[in-house]
Order: structure tokens, then C-alpha cells, then sequence
């Protein structure tokens, strides 16, 4: 319940945001946002199984962007889902953030942009492995405050020099300060502890700050079409640890390749 919460208020934020625009003054740019991808998973949970082992799958991410004046606003939901080569199991990622960037640098010739700013991150990580039968599944939950920057270079001009065809973008967001939630027998569920599955799934758990868990990068290219809407392609990092906090140690790494659409609202 937790996460609808944080996703119905990042919604009605976003849209509040953009309502507010006034989009006839041609000041803000408003886009829905559609990727999807595939991925390789490198996993790590130093407990029950203490190795690393690989996954494959594929991702999907729905949003919205708001630019007005020198402010980037972006909300992202993102949905991994990755089946285990080696073994029998799968990983479900759900990425949630919500995006503050302010356009610090353009050059004269408007082509390169630096933003700066930060987001607000929910990640919610799912594991089940069939093969530790009744204690199979395990649930990792970070919250994070992450510090960003992004910069773009926009080029092949048309229309006299008023548009640029192409966009290539790339993003840095590290994760500086959060919360992280890991069961506290193994890496995993106790379900051997009870009777009573929530008792276990509730009573389990440890919550613990932890300070820069991870990171994620993006590069890609953007084609720019004369009608506002955008189609690209990219390489997209994301790796969070809990490193030596915690009763276990959990890493999860994801290298996806990913086809983006932003279709414009206005």
C-alpha cells in the first residue's frame, strides 16, 4: 500500500505541475513517456546462497515529463522482470522515482544543456528461488534521496537552424542517503520461524540507513520529430548494494537496452 501511495502522489504532483502551465504561452513542454527493453541481471545475496548468479528479461517504464523555463520535472515507473539462467527462480524490480533537474548551462549556440538537481526514489526487489522450497522468497526495499545530472547535445539542425533532429543524453544519479529494508534471518524470509506467513513476512525484517547505495548511468540518442514527440534508444545502468549493513549483504545490478517514446501533450 505503501508504494500506491507514493505513486498516486507522484502522479497527481506531476499533473499539478502541468496543469499549471499554461501551454498556449509555449513555455512548457509536456510528454508522456513509454519504454521498454531487455535486460541482464547480475545478482548477489550473501546468505543462504552466497554467490552471484544471472538473470535475463525484460523491462517496461511508463512516466511523464514536464520542462518549463529552466526546470526538469520527471516521473518514472519503472518494471523489471528477470528468470534466473542457473537457477529456478525469478527476480521482479519495481523502480519508482520522481525527478527535480534545473537547467544550469546552455552554450551560445544552444546545442549543449547541463542539468542539476536531484530525485526521490522507492525500489522494491522481489526474489523467488523454488529451489529453498519453503523459504524460497525474499523482499528488499530501498528509499532513497539521490543527487543528479544530465547533460545533452543537440544537433543536425533543419528549418533554417530551429530544430535539431538529434539529441544525444547522458545521466548520472547516485544515491547519497536512504533507508534499507532485508529480512534479517539469512537473506531471506523465516518462514520456518511460524505458522503465520505474515507474522513472518512482518516480524523478520530490519530497516537501516545506508548511505550511497548505488548508482545508475544512461546514455543514449534521441531523434527529435517536427511534430514534438521523440524516439530513442539507450544503455541504462542501475546497481544498488547494502554493502556490509545488514544480518546479509545484497547487490542488484541491471544492464538493459531500451527503446524510449515521448509522445507530446501539448
Amino acid at each position: 500500500m505503501k508504494f500506491k501511495h507514493y505513486t498516486l502522489f507522484a502522479l497527481l504532483f506531476t499533473a499539478a505541475v502541468a496543469l499549471a502551465q499554461t501551454p498556449k504561452t509555449g513555455k512548457a513542454g509536456i510528454w508522456l513517456n513509454a519504454n521498454d527493453g531487455i535486460n541482464l541481471a547480475n545478482c548477489y545475496d550473501n546468505g543462504t546462497i552466497p554467490y552471484s548468479y544471472l538473470g535475463a528479461g525484460a523491462n517496461l517504464s511508463l512516466g511523464g515529463t514536464v520542462e518549463w523555463r529552466r526546470c526538469y520535472i520527471q516521473l518514472e515507473n519503472r518494471l523489471f522482470f528477470n528468470a534466473f539462467l542457473k537457477l529456478n527462480g525469478f527476480s521482479g524490480t519495481a523502480d519508482h522515482r520522481l525527478e527535480f533537474l534545473y537547467r544550469l548551462h546552455d552554450d551560445p549556440s544552444n546545442s549543449f544543456h547541463l542539468w542539476v538537481g536531484g530525485d526521490i526514489q522507492t525500489y522494491m526487489d522481489i526474489k523467488e528461488n523454488t529451489d529453498l522450497m519453503n523459504a524460497s522468497m525474499g523482499l528488499t526495499l530501498f528509499e532513497n534521496l539521490c543527487l543528479t545530472s544530465m547533460v545533452r547535445y543537440d544537433f543536425a539542425s533543419i528549418s533554417g537552424g530551429t530544430h535539431k533532429l538529434l539529441s544525444a543524453h547522458g545521466k548520472l544519479v547516485l544515491p547519497f542517503a536512504g533507508i534499507a529494508v532485508r529480512p534479517g534471518f539469512a537473506y531471506i524470509d523465516n518462514y520456518t520461524g511460524s505458522l503465520n506467513s505474515i507474522e513472518n513476512l512482518l516480524s523478520n525484517y530490519e530497516a537501516f540507513p545506508k548511505m550511497f547505495s548505488g548508482i545508475c548511468t544512461d546514455i543514449g540518442l534521441t531523434f527529435n520529430l517536427l511534430n514534438g514527440n521523440r524516439i530513442g534508444m539507450s544503455y541504462r545502468w542501475d546497481y544498488l548494494s547494502t554493502g556490509h549493513k545488514g544480518s546479509s549483504r545484497f547487490d542488484n545490478a541491471i544492464h538493459s537496452i531500451n527503446l524510449n517514446f515521448w509522445f507530446k501533450l501539448n
